[in-house]
C-alpha cells in the first residue's frame, strides 16, 4: 500500500489548512476523494469546512497519528475501520480525536435501500418504485444474512485463537456462483458453508474442539445481537462486491469505486450519523 513520507503529508496538509476548518486522516491511500464526498454528506448543512483528506497508509498508522497529534495546535479527526477486532468485541483505542466505524469497514455504513433504489432507478431508466420493486431489497439482504454472519463468527474464533490465519482477505468471489442461464452472479451457501467450516478447522490446530466451539457460540451471538449484523461482515471485501452482482443483474453496471462515491452521495444521512457527531465534537475543540 502507498504510504505518502511525512514531509509530503505534512507539506499538503499546510497547503490547504487556509481552506478547511479541520484536518481529516484516514486509513487508505487513493480513496481521499470517496471520504471527502461522505464527509460532505454526512454534514449537509453544516459549517464544517473539509477541502482534503489525507492518507496515512493503514489503520495503525492512523492510531498512532492520533496519539501523539496535539488538538490545541490544530483541530484534526482520525478515522479507522473497526476490522476483525470491533467483530471480536474488542475493545477501540480511546483517545481524543480517534474516530472508529461502528462497524467491520466504511463500506458497510453505505448500504442504503434509498440510494440504491435512487441509483438503480437512474442507470436503468425506470421510476423509482419500479427500481424498488426490481431491488428488492429486503429480501436480497434475507438471502445473504445469516450465511455470512455465521462465516464471519468462523473468521473471528479463526482470529481469536491465530490472528496469522488469512480469512477476508480470499474475498466473496471464490464463494460465488454464476448461472450460465442468466450471466448473473450470486452467493452460493454451499461455498460459504465449507468456507466457514475450513475456516474453523484451521483453528484446530491451535487449540481445541470444544474451547474452538464455545468461542464460536460467542462470537455468533455477539454478531446476532447488534443493531445491523451485517456490519460485523466486510463492506469492502464482501457485501459491495455482492451488491455490484445484485445490481448487475439488472443490467445496471457500475465500477465499484464510482459505486461507492454514489452510495455515499445519496440516501439516508442518519447512516453517517455518529461519524458526523464525530466530525463535529473534532471541529469545536471538543469543546
Amino acid at each position: 500500500m502507498l504510504k505518502w513520507p511525512d514531509r509530503a503529508i505534512s507539506a499538503i496538509r499546510k497547503l490547504f489548512e487556509p481552506l478547511q476548518d479541520i484536518d481529516v486522516y484516514v486509513e487508505d491511500a487513493h480513496d481521499e476523494a470517496f471520504y471527502r464526498c461522505l464527509l460532505n454528506s454526512a454534514t449537509r448543512n453544516n459549517d464544517v469546512k473539509v477541502a482534503r483528506v489525507f492518507a496515512l497508509g493503514g489503520r495503525q498508522p492512523v492510531i498512532d497519528a492520533a496519539k501523539i497529534h496535539d488538538q490545541k495546535t490544530r483541530r484534526a479527526l482520525f478515522i479507522i475501520d473497526g476490522d476483525i477486532s470491533w467483530v471480536k468485541g474488542e475493545a477501540i483505542p480511546s483517545m481524543v480525536g480517534l474516530h472508529c466505524h461502528d462497524a467491520y469497514c466504511v463500506e458497510n455504513l453505505l448500504l442504503c435501500e434509498k440510494a440504491l433504489t435512487l441509483l438503480l432507478s437512474q442507470d436503468t431508466a425506470i421510476t423509482e418504485d419500479k427500481a424498488a420493486d426490481r431491488l428488492a431489497y429486503v429480501k436480497w439482504i434475507q438471502s445473504i444474512e445469516l450465511h455470512l454472519i455465521e462465516l464471519f463468527s468462523a473468521f473471528a474464533t479463526v482470529h481469536y485463537f491465530d490472528q496469522t490465519v488469512k480469512t477476508v482477505a480470499q474475498g466473496v468471489g471464490v464463494m460465488c456462483i454464476k448461472h450460465r442461464s442468466t450471466g448473473t452472479t450470486e452467493l452460493d451457501p454451499s461455498k460459504v458453508r465449507a468456507a466457514k467450516d475450513k475456516a474453523l478447522k484451521s483453528a484446530e490446530k491451535v487449540a481445541a474442539p470444544d474451547a474452538i466451539s464455545e468461542v464460536y457460540d460467542r462470537m455468533l451471538n455477539r454478531i446476532k445481537g447488534l443493531h445491523n449484523p451485517l456490519h460485523a461482515v466486510s463492506g469492502k471485501d464482501f457485501l459491495i462486491p455482492l451488491l455490484d452482482f445484485h445490481l448487475q443483474s439488472f443490467g445496471c453496471r457500475i465500477k465499484r469505486k464510482a459505486l461507492r462515491i454514489r452510495l455515499a452521495s445519496a440516501g439516508d444521512p442518519m447512516r453517517f450519523e455518529a461519524l458526523a457527531d464525530a466530525l463535529n465534537r473534532a471541529a469545536r475543540g471538543y469543546t
